[in-house]
């Protein structure tokens, strides 16, 4: 094959895939690396449309990027065509991993980057091992967008498709059938299961799948904290209402990866004071006003004990209270008034 489109150089036989036809090129103006897909002869062309339409809108360190989308007219008919980041990297493994903080890096790689897919209102519709790549330097990129959909009045199928093992409950119902990205919440639960445990349960396996136990799943997902394996198990919910937005999920487990990270800076009549991993707890005394204790558990800075008038934003601090990431604490009323500022550090997490 000569040069496609006056620009992209092919530099390996054409290999299928799934429903497309892959080409890796170079593209010559830019001196990059990238893959076209097409469609296999006979595929309706409503799929790489569909892919076109969810990639086009997304721009997410965790998702493939489209950079083109050209006419091919080798086979005659003129079909659309993708240009897409070449990613070098190689699908995750199921069973490779243990529970533990690097799955859970892994995990919310996937979770931020279907919570940037639906944010732009699209449903991935095929989310599994096979199409989440890791490049060389631990970067998970999503891929493979041929099933994609968008949400709302599009998001109907007629059939069972997709990969059983990841599809959920309410994908094999008769009819015409209507989805949100909920699907893509009970895949990312299987995924997260399959990275830990090659052997699933004998409720998924069916079709449709049964309700798991969560007793089945927690010992799975045993070495995560309590809080994300409860998490990971609603993922599994026959009701898709009860499944958690990608949002959420990506939240949780960020704060559980950052744990024991964080840094406040409490400021007391000109002094600092700080609160980390290795001094947890303080005890800020306002003479002859109140006096409020904090601790860091690791992931929250909380009110332990307090005694006088101390207010947050004019709301008086009682015991149990979370400390925002930036506040002024205040003692006392009137005239006796004394303030503390609160300074959380924002560390982030880094793939």
């Amino acid at each position: 094959m000569t040069t496609i489109a006056n620009r992209y150089s092919p530099i390996s036989s054409t290999a299928p895939g799934g429903m497309g036809e892959i080409i890796e090129c170079t593209d010559i103006h830019l001196e990059r690396q990238v893959i076209i897909k097409r469609l296999q002869p006979g595929v309706e062309q409503r799929r790489i449309v569909d892919e076109q339409k969810a990639l086009a809108a997304l721009r997410s360190k965790h998702v493939v990027q489209l950079f083109d989308i050209i006419e091919l007219t080798d086979r005659g008919p003129k079909e659309l065509g993708l240009v897409l980041e070449k990613i070098n990297g190689k699908p995750i493994t199921p069973g490779a991993y243990k529970a533990d903080k690097a799955s859970l890096a892994v995990l919310w790689q996937i979770a931020c980057g279907l919570a940037d897919i639906h944010a732009r209102g699209i449903v991935h519709r095929d989310v599994k091992p096979g199409n989440i790549l890791i490049d060389g330097e631990g970067v998970v990129k999503i891929i493979d967008f041929g099933l994609a959909r968008s949400m709302g009045m599009d998001a109907k199928t007629h059939s069972v498709i997709g990969t059983p093992l990841f599809m959920a409950p309410e994908l094999w119902q008769g009819g015409a059938i209507s989805f949100d990205e909920k699907i893509d919440v009970y895949a990312f639960g299987v995924t997260a299961l399959a990275l830990v445990d090659t052997t699933p349960p004998t409720e998924l396996i069916a079709r449709p799948p049964l309700p798991v136990g969560g007793a089945t799943l927690s010992k799975s997902f045993a070495g995560y904290p309590a809080p994300l394996i409860n998490l990971l198990t609603s993922c599994f919910a026959s009701d898709a209402a009860k499944r958690p937005k990608m949002s959420v999920v990506a939240d949780a487990i960020s704060r559980h990866l950052l744990k024991d990270q964080h840094r406040a800076t409490v400021v007391l009549n000109g002094t600092p004071n700080f609160l980390n991993s290795k001094n947890r707890a303080i005890k800020l005394n306002a003479a002859g006003v109140g006096s409020l204790a904090i601790e860091y558990d690791g992931l929250d800075f909380r009110v332990t004990a307090v005694s006088g008038n101390v207010f947050l934003n004019n709301t008086s601090i009682v015991t149990g209270n979370v400390l925002p990431g930036c506040c002024v604490i205040t003692f006392g009323v009137d005239r006796n008034r004394r303030f503390v500022t609160f300074d959380v550090s924002s560390p982030e997490v880094m793939p």
